[in-house]
Formats: C-alpha cells, sequence, structure tokens
C-alpha cells in the first residue's frame, strides 16, 4: 500500500478512535453489537483456493478500547470498529490469520457464529507476531482487529495482516523477521504457472522459467490443499523443470505416443492464466496444431491456435483422447512482429513437443505412462474434468 495512502487511512482512523473516546462507547456497545461499522483498512470478498495467497492488507494497528473485555485470551487495545472485514467462502481448506509488524501487536478475531479468537503470539514466532488457525472454518463475515499496548490513540504502528490457506507454520517460516515495512503483494505472490502430475509418485512437470530463482514453491490442485513442492531438475534449453510431492492419490497424466502431434491435429489446454484477475478454478481453451515446428523451425517445439496467456505455461497440452502431447510453453512476441514485420501475430502459440518432454523425464529416471494409439475421442467436457485432477497451479516467491 501506498506510504501517503496509509498514512490518510490511520489519520482516519485517529479521528475516529478520538470519537469514541469522546463520547465513551462502552466496550460491549461498542464491540459486541456494532459490527455494521465500516472497517478501516477494507473488506474483501475471499473464497476458498483463492490464488492471491497469503491476502495482504497494510494496516496502522492500535486503538482505545480494551481486548480483555471480550475474553480471557484477548489482550491489547484496539478500535471500534474492525481493520478488516473478508466474507469467505469456505470448503476444505483451513483459514489462517497472520500478523507482522516492527513492534509487539495483537490479533482479535470474531468469526461467522460470532465467537471471539484471540492471539498475541504465535507458538512458532520468535518475534511476536501473533497467529490464528481457523481449522474448519465457517463460511461467513471475518472481523477482525489488530491490537497494541497502549490505550494512547497516538500509537497506532504500522502492520501488515495476512490471511491465507497456507499453514501457519510456513507463513511464519517465511515471513518471520520481514517487519510491517517489506511484505509486498509481488513478493508474496511472486511468478506463477502451471503444472501437471504424470505419475502417482507426485512428480510434476513444469516449465523452467515459471520456478527460475525461486526460493519457495508451492503447487496446489482445484479442491485439494495447497502443497510444498521440492525442484528436482531443471533443463534450461528445453524449457522444461521437473518438481515432486510426497504423494498423489488421483490418477495422473498419460502421455501420447508422440506421433500424435500431426498437422491440422486437434488439441486442448488446460491452466491457469492470469491467476489474479481470471477464473481461480482455471481456463480450458481448445485449437489445432497449426505448425510442426517453432519459430525458426525449431523442431522441439509446435505451433498451436489454442489461446494461452501468461500463466499458462507449464501446462498440459491434450489430444481429444486426453492424453498429454505437449508442454505450453510460449507466445508470438507481439512487440516484435509490430516492429520487425509491421503487424500482429494472430494466435501464435508454442508447446514444448511431448517427445522432448518425456526424454526430460527419462533423464530423470522418472516414470510416467504412454498410451497406446487408437484412443477413443472424448468429448472436451471429459477431457476438461480429467484434466483438472492432475493440473494445478504453481506459485513460487523469490
Amino acid at each position: 500500500m501506498c506510504p501517503i495512502l496509509l498514512a490518510e487511512l490511520a489519520n482516519k482512523k485517529f479521528w475516529q478512535l478520538l470519537i469514541v473516546l469522546l463520547f465513551q462507547y462502552p466496550i460491549s456497545s461498542a464491540l459486541a453489537q456494532n459490527f455494521d461499522l465500516d472497517p478501516y483498512f477494507g473488506q474483501f470478498d475471499l473464497e476458498s483456493g483463492f490464488v492471491d495467497d497469503p491476502h495482504i492488507v497494510s494496516i496502522a494497528a492500535g486503538g482505545s478500547l480494551d481486548a480483555s473485555d471480550l475474553s480471557s485470551d484477548c489482550v491489547g487495545f484496539i478500535s471500534e470498529a474492525p481493520d478488516v472485514s473478508i466474507n469467505y467462502d469456505s470448503s476444505s481448506f483451513s483459514l489462517n490469520f497472520a500478523a507482522f509488524s516492527e513492534e509487539d501487536i495483537t490479533l482479535v478475531i470474531n468469526d461467522p457464529l460470532g465467537r471471539w479468537v484471540c492471539n498475541d503470539d504465535f507458538a512458532e514466532s520468535e518475534e511476536l507476531n501473533p497467529g490464528v488457525n481457523f481449522e474448519d472454518p465457517e463460511s461467513g463475515k471475518y472481523d477482525i482487529w489488530l491490537g497494541v499496548y497502549s490505550s494512547d490513540e497516538d500509537d497506532l504502528i504500522d502492520a501488515n495482516l495476512l490471511i491465507s490457506e497456507l499453514s501457519l507454520d510456513l507463513i511464519f517460516e517465511t515471513y518471520e523477521g520481514e517487519g510491517s515495512g517489506t511484505i509486498e503483494e509481488s513478493s508474496v505472490s511472486g511468478q506463477s504457472g502451471t503444472g501437471f502430475i504424470v505419475n502417482e509418485e507426485g512428480h510434476i512437470l513444469t516449465n523452467h522459467h515459471v520456478i527460475d530463482g525461486c526460493t519457495d514453491i508451492i503447487f496446489q490442485i482445484r479442491g485439494s490443499e495447497i502443497q510444498r513442492a521440492v525442484l528436482i531438475s531443471t533443463n534450461l534449453p528445453s524449457d522444461l523443470a521437473l518438481l515432486k510431492l510426497p504423494s498423489f492419490e488421483r490418477q495422473p497424466a498419460i502421455f501420447a505416443p508422440a506421433s500424435a502431434v500431426k498437422m491440422g491435429a486437434e488439441l486442448v489446454v488446460y491452466g491457469f492464466p492470469l491467476s489474479d484477475d481470471l477464473s481461480a478454478q482455471g481456463n480450458f481453451t481448445s485449437g489445432i496444431v497449426s505448425a510442426m515446428s517453432g519459430l525458426n523451425d525449431d523442431l522441439t517445439l509446435f505451433q498451436m491456435t489454442a489461446p494461452v496467456q501468461p500463466g499458462n505455461s507449464g501446462g498440459p497440452v491434450l489430444s481429444t483422447a486426453g492424453r498429454v502431447i505437449g508442454v505450453v510453453v510460449s507466445t508470438a512476441d507481439q512487440q516484435f512482429f509490430r516492429d520487425q514485420r509491421g503487424t500482429d501475430a494472430q494466435n501464435i502459440n508454442f508447446a514444448i513437443h511431448s517427445a522432448i518432454a518425456m526424454r526430460f523425464l527419462d533423464t530423470n529416471n522418472v516414470s510416467y505412462e504412454v498410451e497406446s494409439p487408437g484412443m477413443n475421442t472424448l468429448s472436451l467436457a471429459d477431457i476438461a474434468s480429467m484434466s483438472q485432477e492432475f493440473t494445478g497451479i504453481v506459485r513460487c516467491s523469490n
């Protein structure tokens, strides 16, 4: 958040707190009954599986109301109105809140059932930062306050609130010690792409450029929990990377024979393009093999008409039988064609040939299955459902 904007919000909060103090609202009235007050730093709608994870809000923590009046677990002084509210649509994931500041702060939450849940110092925290875990979260509204240890309304403290479906242990391991002013959306969200699982051991195939420079990699299939992935191997010339999960209990991807890549063959692509803007459920597009090589007749690639965007990289290209025939890698450089050719490139996208992908897996002694020729054509709906079982979003931080 822009420092000027944060200062303006903090100033707004100061005057609202001063009004509360002057009118001497009792804590029971101010907090337990007045939830229609607008949060100082925003209200957000989050659906389980959200991909801007963690969701980060910059806050000026503090207030004049004693949180210990709410519950014996609650400490610190907080404001009358919530600092942040979220409307959360839950499924199978846990919901976690963590707060980071250069000074000691507290965390106070009222959940959709009206229960007060508070924390001062998360057990794994080395720097007195609070965290709260909802293992089986309810759908509904969560009101969140960050408190301080002074009732002086001048003592507002800069802090960051992180809302996440990642485990609190991972959140604190990743962000502990960064203080309030250094956690930025770009460094947390990092780069993202797509990957797909090729065997029951949990090996994931994606692009080298998706994970290049990453220090922490997570992988998530829609409807499954977020998992940390380990980098096993990369190959820069072919732009491929191999990751590994502890295990995988669904049906992995199956490769088509390399001969299935033919000029004019129909194909489909599933992945997670523009993950912060488009559907968190993934996107499914179709097209054909439009050329048997890439730019400058690169035979390791083939050209296709299926639309792809940033974030599709590393995703599977599938035949009409639902078998892997390639790995999405790039799209034509529009600026190059405008500058050098005076025209826009239309529907020119590229995939790494499945033969190259299988050779990369062989080099790393990774098992995978290849389907025999003659598979029946499936409906697009069936291929989409199948691909969602083994394809997930890859996210990492630098």
